[in-house]
């Protein structure tokens, strides 16, 4: 049965196939144990390409509905593990979950001073001398993910090369007690710079997503501050949060920066 989805609607296509093929498994369309079409039919069946199917599936595999037999292809994951309502993972779970699934390359761990934008951020001097780490994760030899971090010398005496290859900074800091009370994250599209392009595997000047995290242990505390490059047809960021937490939430901020682009175009 051939399933157009609409691409006039709000919502991605990936995530409206995530929907349709959860529907047909709680329908038992397929049924416990069964494997789901191959990637070709149901990109047929739902006139899509292969990436959005592989997201779809992913996100599916994520959430517990399928499993992925290896050389066999996708399954409906039995009953008694599928995700119950409300179901989840916390914060320190979700860390350990990512170390396990992707390969971490150290690439330096070293003491010195932060460049000017992440000093400025941390509410340090230009000359002050933090603990600087950069990480590659991948999976099977594909580069995703690109990551510098600034840390404040008195939370990172556990930070070495050898540490970092099976634990991240976040999970060593929070196994040392350290509260992280305020977290303020900004998500931005950047180019890419040479450096992060030859890790990443893209051209220079390649559009990517930059994840910015300032972790603070208190007001004026900070902790450490965190820049994560990734390209959009390999990663996503998700946001998720159940109906009782949306309360308790941080305001978002949605920032446009008119005056720049008004001097660029003088």
């Amino acid at each position: 049965m051939s399933v157009i989805l609409r691409r006039e609607r709000g919502d991605l296509l990936h995530r409206q196939l995530f929907l349709a093929l959860r529907e047909q498994i709680r329908r038992s369309v397929y049924r416990d144990g069964e494997p789901i079409p191959s990637e070709e039919q149901l990109c047929q069946s739902f006139g899509v390409s292969r990436i959005t199917v592989r997201r779809a599936v992913a996100d599916l595999v994520e959430e517990g509905w399928l499993e992925k037999r290896l050389g066999r292809g996708t399954f409906v994951r039995q009953a008694a593990a599928k995700p119950r309502s409300g179901g989840g993972s916390t914060f320190t779970e979700s860390l350990a979950k990512r170390a396990k699934q992707t390969k971490v390359t150290v690439l330096e761990v070293s003491r010195r001073s932060p460049p000017p934008h992440v000093a400025t951020a941390m509410g340090l001097a230009e000359d002050a001398q933090v603990v600087y780490a950069s990480r590659l994760r991948s999976i099977s030899g594909v580069p995703l993910l690109f990551v510098d971090s600034w840390v404040m010398p008195e939370y990172a005496d556990t930070i070495t090369g050898d540490a970092l290859e099976g634990r991240s900074i976040t999970e060593m800091l929070l196994s040392q007690g350290v509260r992280f009370r305020y977290v303020t994250e900004e998500i931005s599209a950047v180019a890419a710079d040479p450096h992060v392009a030859a890790n990443l595997h893209v051209q220079v000047g390649s559009p990517l997503l930059c994840v910015a995290r300032l972790v603070s242990k208190d007001v004026g505390k900070t902790v450490m501050y965190l820049m994560a490059y990734m390209t959009s047809e390999r990663s996503r960021v998700v946001f998720s949060h159940e109906e009782q937490e949306l309360d308790r939430m941080y305001e978002a901020k949605l920032i446009h920066d008119v005056d720049a682009y008004g001097s660029d175009q003088g």
